[in-house]
């Protein structure tokens, strides 16, 4: 097995007998209406992803793990002529992805349920879907010629790590994202200590789960990708260059990593576009016409954003203020259409102020306890989620030239919240399409129905726990204890404080700990017949 780097979570697989291309993000003009660029830059490998697409006589397929424009490029793929080949997609709720390649032309469009096979000569892949809020995803894995590649990208399955390995064996070549993929605190209205602050929490908390991830699957080697894209339009390059953000560099987690884990790591590479990887041996074939270094990032990065003027300055408008007002009630109706199909709104107890950058005076008012969207002068609450936007921007979502993911992905607005605590159900409410927002709130509540318990064990001090985290679902018997009483969710790093009732800091929700007693010495010396997260 050969496997070439793309770029971002790209990669070339090739087997003996079958090519797999997956996630490539090669497009010029870059993802979330062209906010992020590939970093490095990795444009120049179009031509060679599709002549083996089009050209090569093995089996072909084409696997897009989620509907993220920085995994689903549809300006490149629309490049391809020739398309005899099999896309592999995931079986989500929300069917805009598959919808759009029931209409692409390709041989055949695999929509697969969660750890289904596909068979390919000499081995098979096999997808784990999430699929919780808006939350939609997938990780592959490719078993043949005897070895084996699990890519995570940005799936966040790492509870279920454990089971993988154990039920596919040794894992060759292992990759998860490692740099954040959020627009908090990024897009939020923070002192400069504050977002630094944030910043260095949520990086830790990401690299953390990534070594615990490598902890488990114990791979040969780990390789860095779905790491940080860069910010060339000149309204965000500022981001680049933040002394601390959550955007870190491949260097920076590999120095953490060989702390963390005292130098027991796997084989660390840091592959740039084009590099190829032989799995057989775990070399590295240096293939890059150019590498991007600590030293020289800086430099690249400057000479990159001159490259794409062009791109920024197309996309500039200028809007007469009669098509602002038209935008302005169009945005109400849309909060009022998504407010119609919330069935959730009354979990939300701060009202949503959403504004134009044009039109200071008059802010969308969305009050979801009584299910009402107004038009006020000012900001009136104390408690309250404010996110203000310029018209040329939200008039692409209004339009569905982009989703509301995709416009909060750009990073192209501003947000504050009073108190500064997340609410997961107003940032669901948010993110969401009209369409999906029904289905959102029924999985919410699926989610909330699994009553399952199981016990912690810390310090000898037993305590009984909802199992399954209220945010997404995690199983907790994944999780592990921090500072000897927080019990962190291995999906998206949720703390649960067992000493106050199992209450979480980050939004107040709860898993309901309750104090068992101590444990027993018998329980101590026998097999425990409980439950207990890895500690």
């Amino acid at each position: 097995m050969q496997i070439t780097f793309l770029g971002h979570a790209g990669f070339l697989v090739e087997t003996q007998h079958a090519l797999v291309v997956v996630d490539p993000w090669l497009s010029p003009e870059g993802a979330f209406d062209s906010a992020w660029m590939q970093f490095p830059r990795n444009h120049h490998l179009a031509p060679l992803v599709r002549e083996k697409l089009e050209r090569s006589t093995k089996e072909r397929y084409l696997y897009i793990s989620h509907e993220h424009k920085d995994h689903y490029d549809p300006d490149f793929l629309r490049t391809l002529t020739k398309r005899d080949f099999t896309v592999v997609l995931g079986r989500f709720r929300r069917t805009a992805l598959r919808d759009e390649f029931e209409s692409y032309g390709a041989r055949r469009v695999l929509t697969c349920e969660d750890q289904q096979e596909v068979p390919i000569k000499g081995g098979y892949l096999k997808l784990f879907l999430t699929d919780t809020g808006t939350n939609r995803d997938s990780a592959l894995l490719v078993q043949a010629d005897g070895q084996t590649f699990l890519n995570l990208n940005d799936c966040k399955i790492h509870d279920r790590l454990p089971n993988i390995v154990a039920e596919e064996g040794p894992i060759d070549i292992f990759t998860a994202q490692f740099s954040g993929a959020i627009w908090h605190p990024t897009s939020y209205d923070y002192s400069r200590e504050t977002y630094a602050e944030l910043s260095r929490q949520k990086r830790a908390s990401k690299f953390e789960a990534v070594a615990r991830a490598i902890e488990t699957v114990q791979p040969r080697v780990y390789l860095a990708s779905a790491g940080p894209a860069c910010f060339l339009d000149p309204s965000l390059f500022h981001i680049n260059l933040e002394p601390v953000n959550i955007f870190p560099r491949a260097s920076e987690m590999f120095t953490f990593l060989q702390h963390r884990m005292a130098g027991k790591t796997p084989r660390l590479i840091e592959p740039m576009p084009g590099d190829v990887l032989d799995v057989g041996v775990g070399d590295l074939i240096s293939l890059a016409p150019e590498r991007v270094t600590d030293e020289n990032v800086s430099q690249y990065l400057r000479s990159y954003a001159a490259l794409q003027t062009r791109v920024f300055r197309e996309r500039r408008r200028n809007l007469m203020l009669e098509e602002v007002d038209r935008i302005h009630l169009r945005l109400r109706e849309e909060m009022q259409q998504k407010l119609d199909a919330f069935s959730l709104a009354d979990r939300v107890t701060m009202p949503l102020y959403f504004g134009l950058i044009e039109l200071p005076g008059q802010l969308i008012r969305v009050d979801f306890r009584a299910r009402r969207v107004d038009v006020v002068g000012e900001v009136r609450d104390l408690s309250r989620y404010t996110l203000i936007a310029g018209a040329a921007d939200i008039v692409r979502v209004l339009d569905r030239k982009l989703n509301w993911e995709d416009f909060l992905l750009s990073f192209r607005f501003r947000a504050s919240r009073s108190p500064d605590v997340y609410d997961a159900t107003l940032h669901n409410f948010i993110a969401a399409e009209v369409e999906d927002l029904r289905a959102m709130c029924d999985g919410t509540l699926a989610t909330e129905a699994r009553k399952e318990r199981t016990v912690v064990t810390v310090d000898g001090q037993r305590y009984a726990v909802n199992r399954f985290c209220p945010h997404q679902g995690a199983d907790l018997e994944e999780g592990w204890v921090e500072e000897g009483r927080y019990l962190v969710c291995p999906r998206h790093r949720w703390r649960f404080d067992l000493q106050d009732g199992g209450s979480c800091g980050t939004n107040g929700c709860s898993i309901q700990a309750e104090p068992l007693g101590k444990e027993k010495e018998e329980d101590k010396r026998g097999p425990s017949t409980e439950t207990q997260p890895s500690v």
